[in-house]
């Protein structure tokens, strides 16, 4: 099924975006994350502290699985952790359209700022944030068939261009 896939750090605007767009393609949006919260009945910190990462990345890894699977169309917003994860880097290609949202760091931190994200309590957060997108920017490029920038220009015109280069993608691979 050929989704159209949102990837990105956090504070990135993935869930924004990710609305936006299926509000205006008229499809289904889906956050991995909310999904995977919404089945356990609990939030992700406290699936986190339960249960542990292995066995949550082993929940998104089931969650995409299941999504690859849809005949419906839709929206889907990854994880900011997931595109790392090696089990998940065969299937998102297979998931549909890779759309990048790339942010600066100063952008992403003043985002996670104005957030209750638990990694923002740590000590030198800002440098663990800086460490972790320069680990993860040449995964989520991998898989881009599309990279925005984010934090340059107004969500409006981000969108459109959003839309406007799913258009091409599409065209290109019909």
């Amino acid at each position: 099924m050929n989704h159209i896939v949102i990837i990105g750090f956090m504070g990135s605007g993935k869930t924004r975006v990710g609305k936006r767009l299926a509000q205006d393609l008229e499809l289904p949006f889906v956050e991995v994350d909310k999904s995977i919260s919404k089945k356990m009945g609990m939030n992700i910190n406290d699936i986190f502290q339960k249960f542990g990462e292995p066995y949550y990345r082993a929940l998104e890894t089931l969650t995409i699985k299941e999504l690859a699977g849809s005949k419906e169309r839709m929206v889907v917003s990854l994880g900011a952790g997931l595109p790392m994860q090696e089990q998940n880097q065969q299937l998102i290609p297979a998931l549909g359209t890779v759309v990048y949202i790339k942010g600066s760091v100063d952008t992403l931190l003043k985002r996670l700022e104005d957030t209750n994200n638990p990694m923002t309590e740590e000590e030198n957060y800002q440098d663990k944030i800086r460490r972790m997108l320069k680990q993860r920017d040449p995964v989520y490029q991998k898989f881009a068939d599309i990279t925005v920038r984010t934090g340059t220009k107004p969500f409006e015109d981000l969108v459109a261009e959003i839309e406007e280069q799913i258009k091409q993608v599409s065209e290109k691979n019909s």
